[in-house]
C-alpha cells in the first residue's frame, strides 16, 4: 500500500549507501568442541526466535497515517527510519495552493452545508478482499481501509467479535440519488452530493447482520475506534450540531491524532474544524509524539521544521488543515 500521506521537504544529500563484501572465512576444520558450542547458540537462537513469533504484535494502529503497512499483513511503522531520514532535509515554506495540491481529503467537512468536492477518489480499494461485506463490490480509500482491518483484527483479538460486518462504504453521485428517490423523505438518506459516503471515508457497519445500536459490539466500536483513526460520526447527543440523527452503525475516518483528539474532547467534525479555524494552532500528544496541527487559509503559508514530515487535508470550508 502506498504511503504518501506525509510529505517532506526535498532532499539535499545524494549520499548512497555502498554495499558492504563478506569477509573471507578461513576453511579450516572445526574440533568438536568448537561444533558443539555453534549448535547450541544456533539451538538457543531458534527457541528465543520462535518465542518472539508466538508474541502478540504491539498495537501500533495509532500511527496509521504515518505508516500505512500493505493490507494483510501484521500492521507495522516504519515512522523511526522515515523520521531519520527526514532529519538529513532542510525546512521549507509552503504556500496554501502547494498543500492543496498534497490534500489527502481526511478532513472534507461534507454535510448540508457544504457539498461533496467534483471527483472521484484515485485511491479506492475493494473491501471484500480484507474485511467481510454486505456487498463484495463495496470500495473505500486506502488509508480508511487500512484502518478498518486493524480495528476488525483488535476487535476479534480483544473481545472475540469475528462477525462485523460493513454494508455500506463508498457511494456514487448515481447511488446517492436513486437512495434518496427512495428514502429521502424519511430523513434516512442524504442528498445526493451531501453523503460522506461519496468521499470514500465513511462506512455503515452491522454485527451479524444486526444493528449495532444498544449491543456490546457497538459499545466497543464508541470507545476504540478513534484508534485506528475513525469517529463516529453522528453520535446521539449532537444531533443540532451534524444535522443528523443519532446513527450508531456509521463511522468517519479522519486519521491521527485528530480522532483521537475529536474522541477525548467529545468533539464532532464541525466542531473540530471550527476550533482548529478559531485557533489557528493546537497541538497534540499522542502515543509519545507530538503533533503541531495548523489551520490556514487561502493565501497564508507554513514553514515546516527541519527534520519533520507533514501532511495536509483541504476541509471543504476553504481552509487546509496541516499536521506536521
Amino acid at each position: 500500500m502506498r504511503n504518501n500521506d506525509y510529505h517532506t521537504p526535498r532532499r539535499t544529500s545524494n549520499t548512497q549507501e555502498r554495499p558492504i563484501s563478506p569477509k573471507r572465512r578461513s576453511s579450516a576444520p572445526r574440533n568438536i568442541f568448537l561444533s558443539a558450542i555453534i549448535l547450541s547458540i544456533v539451538a538457543v537462537s531458534a527457541y528465543a526466535i520462535n518465542a518472539l513469533l508466538q508474541e502478540p504484535l504491539e498495537d501500533i494502529s495509532g500511527y496509521a497515517d504515518i505508516a500505512t503497512p500493505s493490507l494483510g499483513s501484521p500492521a507495522q511503522t516504519n515512522y523511526q527510519s522515515q523520521s531519520q531520514e527526514a532529519s538529513q532535509l532542510a525546512s521549507q515554506m509552503h504556500t496554501f495552493n502547494e498543500l492543496a495540491a498534497i490534500s489527502n481529503g481526511h478532513l472534507q467537512l461534507v454535510n448540508m452545508d457544504f457539498a461533496v468536492p467534483d471527483g472521484t477518489p484515485g485511491d479506492l480499494v475493494r473491501i471484500s478482499n480484507h474485511a467481510q461485506t454486505l456487498n463484495p463490490t463495496t470500495l473505500l480509500r486506502e488509508d480508511a481501509l487500512t484502518g478498518l482491518v486493524a480495528m476488525l483484527d483488535s476487535a476479534a483479538i480483544e473481545e472475540g467479535f469475528i462477525q462485523f460486518r460493513v454494508t455500506q462504504g463508498f457511494r456514487t453521485q448515481e447511488y446517492q440519488q436513486n437512495l434518496y428517490s427512495a428514502l429521502g423523505e424519511s430523513g434516512i438518506a442524504a442528498p445526493p452530493g451531501h453523503s460522506e459516503h461519496q468521499v470514500g471515508l465513511a462506512i455503515d457497519i452491522s454485527y451479524h447482520g444486526v444493528n449495532i445500536g444498544n449491543s456490546p459490539q457497538g459499545a466497543w466500536l464508541m470507545e476504540n475506534s478513534y484508534r485506528y483513526g475513525f469517529i463516529l460520526r453522528y453520535p446521539e447527543h449532537k444531533t443540532d450540531i451534524t444535522g443528523i440523527p443519532f446513527e450508531p452503525w456509521h463511522y468517519r475516518y479522519v486519521g491521527q491524532p485528530h480522532a483521537y483528539f475529536m474522541f477525548v474532547n467529545d468533539l464532532v467534525l464541525e466542531e473540530y474544524i471550527e476550533l482548529l479555524r478559531r485557533d489557528g494552532e493546537i497541538t497534540i500528544v499522542y502515543r509519545h509524539v507530538t503533533y503541531r496541527v495548523v489551520y490556514l487559509s487561502n493565501g497564508d503559508t507554513i514553514e515546516i521544521p527541519e527534520g519533520h514530515l507533514f501532511n495536509a487535508s483541504l476541509d471543504n470550508t476553504g481552509g487546509i488543515i496541516v499536521t506536521v
